[in-house]
């Protein structure tokens, strides 16, 4: 706490992530999407959504990688000194029962229970967004981007077009293999919302595995359904 009091300046993140802060939450990103859907859907437009999966995100933070996300943001290096002494003598028992294991090394992941652990994510997956945004992909209303919508590790990403929402795909890919993450291809999904929602004209797909159309988007624990 008194890490992130005097250095919380240096760990700020997009305004699409919703997850780890004050006063916004699950609800907030879905109203998000649900008013971006409406907008375009309303000015005549289909809309493309895609929700993407991290597999086991909190557990495969790879620390150097987040250590140089930090000083990518010019961190103190007081702060930094402090992160890498405690992720280095990081460590876990396994109790069964009556019996305990020997001490584990946790090469990666960040501290479960830890004060920092959702500021240190928002940080370690924030380019995610920022590239999309750099892009030129996605929903924008003017010079506003709204194309990819985070809360901690759902991702929901938001174009009126296909092609570009395989671009956007592709863009999250290939930054989570930076970051030693991938997307489980076994959970993405995509919804066509609009006037012509029945029309596909692509196939979308994610490290080479197809991802299905479906009429029911699962996001945060809610669907969004597809309408005409």
């Amino acid at each position: 706490m008194c890490l992130v009091e005097l250095y919380g300046t240096y760990l700020l993140t997009s305004d699409l992530q919703f997850g780890f802060k004050k006063g916004l939450g699950c609800s907030h990103a879905l109203l998000t999407v649900r008013s971006i859907v409406y907008y375009f859907t309303n000015h005549g437009s289909n809309v493309n959504l895609c929700a993407l999966d991290m597999s086991k995100a909190f557990d495969k933070v790879n620390h150097y990688a987040l250590f140089n996300k930090l000083m990518d943001r010019s961190i103190p290096r007081e702060f930094l000194c402090i992160l890498m002494s405690w992720y280095s003598i990081s460590a876990a028992y396994v109790r069964w029962d009556n019996m305990l294991s020997d001490m584990i090394v946790l090469a990666c992941g960040v501290r479960q229970g830890d004060v920092l652990l959702p500021i240190l994510f928002a940080v370690y997956v924030n380019d995610i967004i920022e590239k999309q945004r750099r892009s030129n992909h996605g929903c924008r209303i003017g010079e506003l981007f709204l194309g990819c919508i985070m809360c901690a590790d759902d991702l929901i990403l938001i174009s009126a077009s296909l092609c570009d929402l395989q671009s956007m795909i592709s863009i999250c890919s290939e930054e989570l293999k930076s970051l030693d993450m991938t997307v489980n291809v076994n959970k993405p999904q995509v919804m066509r919302i609009g006037p012509s929602f029945c029309i596909v004209c692509k196939t979308i797909s994610v490290n080479g595995v197809l991802i299905n159309y479906v009429e029911k988007l699962k996001y945060l624990r809610s669907c969004v359904c597809q309408v005409c």
